[in-house]
């Protein structure tokens, strides 16, 4: 195993270890994160514990959603199963990481997502939104853009759980895990 995969392995062993990391946390209870990690995604209040967690995969072209429903302006092409309690806390391991990111770099390539994550709780939503070319996600507020940060440490986990959502989905099953 690569040094990279053994502390990437191991950060997320730590992360379902203890008490509250990864997982949601009960209702008006917060996690203790990292404040990177709570700055990046705008505030735990509806990735904590959401009532519902909606897969979709965009267009990958912006602008293509200006009329239709969308998220930071990129269509939404298909809506996948609503994600299950054991999908979130995965989702939610990962988000949730410092380790997952890499703060310290800016990537200069074009984001082109493809796969997104709708949380909703209490008539709020907030998103993350994957692109697999850059591994660079975009955490936003009611479809909005929000900030962006690379997530190579986790891609393998996210794309994972992408091709469980969609697994007849060409695209997804031929993207490399790059690890």
């Amino acid at each position: 195993m690569k040094y990279s995969q053994l502390v990437v392995t191991a950060a997320l062993l730590a992360c379902f270890v203890s008490c509250k990391s990864g997982q949601g946390g009960k209702d008006g209870e917060k996690m203790n994160l990292d404040p990177r990690v709570e700055a990046l995604i705008g505030g735990q209040d509806v990735y904590d514990a959401p009532q519902r967690v909606v897969p979709v995969l965009v267009n990958q072209e912006p602008g293509s959603g200006e009329k239709t429903e969308n998220l930071e302006g990129y269509a939404i092409t298909k809506k996948g199963p609503l994600l299950n309690a054991e999908q979130i806390k995965k989702l939610q391991a990962v988000i949730f990481n410092a380790g997952t990111y890499d703060f310290n770099t800016q990537k200069r390539c074009v984001f082109n997502p493809y796969i997104g994550f709708i949380f909703e709780k209490s008539g709020k939503q907030a998103h993350a939104l994957f692109c697999f070319s850059c591994d660079e996600v975009s955490f936003g507020r009611e479809g909005k853009q929000g900030n962006l940060e690379d997530f190579d440490p986790a891609r393998k986990e996210i794309l994972t759980l992408a091709r469980e959502l969609f697994p007849r989905d060409a695209r997804l099953k031929g993207l490399k895990d790059k690890q």
